[in-house]
């Protein structure tokens, strides 16, 4: 085994996958709010029109770039010329290849704490240190007032809105912390995949911003988990780093997926999609978030389908032991969040009302709180 990756764990998120799923074999009962994935089935215009693609014989390699309707299309949304897109077999892809292109080994990567798990893998694969800049203070938003930027830091990742918190910075506080890492020549490395799931504050964008690269895809706001289709905005040399990771990592993604969403996009029927999915997590967040404020301290999320409430260390493994909900333990995104739990409201509202009454249950018979 390499050592860089001896020094990786599996991930905690699959890990509660696969104990919910051995759960279910053995006939227990379990409720599972761990995984980050919408409970809505790819639309079925998406299907259709992929079928179509199919049969018409986009089932073979694109460019490594990506389709050029599709690039196009992406370009017309977030302002940006189409030789700054390039399209990669999902978002974490593109991460990594990023992470490959421009994390210098024995360097310092950056990493907002609490932050979604995989940034800190992607460091350790590089063999670069790990600063966390904690936002524990400030509704797990980056402050401008406490960036600390040790001297040898080479990227940061950013995301918003963020996963697990559901926290989102709006366009003037995400551009006065990315000018203070511009400043310092650090690359900022946004992750804006949540960005069109967002209820009363809009999220911001660095796409076109001359140090930043954007990771985004369809997965989430499209419901499109499974097909793999993400895409990174950047100006063209940065771009031209990161296609020789991709070129031997993800070399393309699904021509007639690809083909399919930009005939989506050119529609706008995605925003009708989108659009419906964010009511119903509106509902879902209210409810959940309206129950268990009572309960736990909660920053009510404005984006995404998380939220990362504060009980205590080990009361994932207490709740699913004794209720059957499956929640994700707070430690997988920072060093420390050990006493919060993430929870997923991307499931049905039936499901949500019989795990939210069983956490209750836990709660008041514990007599913790």
């Amino acid at each position: 085994m390499a050592r860089r990756v001896s020094e990786i764990s599996t991930s905690l998120i699959r890990k509660m996958f696969e104990i919910v799923e051995r759960a279910k074999k053995e006939g227990k009962d379990v409720i599972s709010l761990s995984i980050g994935e919408p409970d809505f089935d790819t639309p079925l215009e998406i299907v259709e029109k992929t079928y179509k693609y199919m049969k018409a014989g986009y089932t073979h390699y694109t460019s490594n770039m990506g389709l050029e309707e599709l690039r196009e299309q992406i370009a017309e949304r977030y302002g940006v010329e189409s030789d700054e897109v390039m399209v990669t077999v999902g978002a974490s892809e593109a991460l990594l290849n990023a992470s490959l292109a421009f994390i210098e080994r024995g360097s310092t990567t950056l990493i907002q704490s609490p932050g979604f798990l995989s940034y800190f893998t992607y460091a350790k694969l590089c063999e670069s240190k790990i600063y966390e800049l904690k936002t524990y203070e400030n509704d797990f938003k980056v402050s401008p007032d406490s960036i600390d930027i040790p001297s040898d830091s080479s990227v940061v990742f950013l995301n918003y809105p963020n996963n697990p918190t559901g926290a989102v910075m709006s366009e003037r506080e995400l551009k006065e912390v990315y000018e203070i890492f511009s400043e310092k020549k650090v690359l900022v490395i946004s992750d804006e995949v949540y960005d069109h799931i967002y209820y009363d504050v809009k999220p911001g964008s660095l796409a076109g911003e001359e140090n930043a690269i954007v990771i985004n895809g369809f997965s989430k706001t499209l419901a499109m988990t499974g097909w793999r289709i993400g895409f990174v905005i950047a100006r063209k040399e940065l771009l031209n780093e990161m296609l020789k990771v991709h070129q031997v990592n993800g070399v393309c993604a699904p021509a007639f997926a690809q083909k399919a969403v930009a005939e989506i996009l050119e529609e706008g029927k995605d925003r009708e999609i989108v659009k419906k999915m964010v009511k119903e997590f509106r509902k879902r967040r209210d409810f959940v978030y309206g129950r268990l404020k009572k309960y736990f301290d909660i920053v009510k999320p404005e984006g995404a389908f998380y939220m990362f409430p504060k009980a205590y260390n080990g009361f994932v493994e207490d709740v699913l032991q004794q209720k059957g909900v499956a929640l994700t333990p707070g430690e997988a995104f920072g060093s420390d969040a050990g006493d919060y739990f993430r929870l997923s409201y991307a499931t049905s509202m039936e499901n949500l009302k019989k795990a939210v009454e069983r956490i209750e249950e836990f709660v008041e018979s514990s007599g913790l709180f």
